[in-house]
């Protein structure tokens, strides 16, 4: 265990613990914002998501665990990145999208969500690439609606999905490769991951901010 706390950077887990606050805060204010039953749904459940995220990946990152709760911990904090991923795809399908192609986006990435849920319950050792694939194959489901949505969400919301969509892209691949080290000790590849997590989940706040 004294090696593992020498092994853990300074700054694993700082970034996502200031975003769960940020966050906590943010989706109050989305939720505030929503005016129907059927906006505030989709938007709750992004923002459990979001939080789900962010907190269950500052606790598992931030506390150093014995063995056995580390190894739950890293469980739910790999399913929450498809949670994640599906509640932010959540307000986006049901809200700006039309009804039935929102529908079955919806449906596909959640059924893959579900499927990466029980990966990471069953077989959370997969290799870092492996697991990045798999989010980025998620997170590309959307591809084949970009001329829609290129209709439906003009320039600006578009630029920020994309923008989002290419900060996640980034961060999943330094996980991947395990690269740029930068100062391992301090902040390595993980923490470049965590910040590009950070900066996609910003630029999708403030598509689902601007839809509603």
């Amino acid at each position: 265990m004294d090696n593992i706390k020498l092994q853990k950077p300074l700054l694993r887990g700082h970034f996502h613990q200031a975003f769960f606050y940020i966050s906590l805060g943010a989706t109050v204010l989305l939720l505030l914002k929503c005016q129907s039953l059927k906006n505030f749904i989709p938007v709750l459940i992004y923002s459990i998501a979001l939080l789900m995220m962010f907190g269950i990946s500052a606790l598992y990152h931030r506390i150093h665990w014995e063995p056995k709760a580390r190894y739950f911990m890293k469980r739910l904090d790999h399913a929450g990145i498809y949670i994640m991923i599906a509640g932010s795809f959540t307000p986006v399908t049901t809200i700006a999208m039309n009804s039935n192609e929102g529908e079955a986006l919806l449906i596909k990435v959640w059924i893959f969500g579900c499927i990466g849920i029980l990966q990471s319950i069953f077989f959370v050792n997969l290799p870092k690439w492996l697991s990045s694939i798999l989010y980025l194959i998620m997170g590309f489901l959307i591809l084949p609606y970009f001329q829609d949505l290129f209709m439906i969400l003009g320039t600006l919301k578009l630029s920020l999905l994309i923008l989002g969509g290419i900060s996640y892209t980034i961060g999943a691949v330094a996980y991947g490769l395990k690269r740029p080290a930068f100062i391992p000790h301090i902040f390595g590849y993980h923490e470049f991951f965590h910040v590009m997590v950070c900066i996609g989940a910003t630029f999708h706040f403030a598509l689902i901010y601007l839809i509603l």
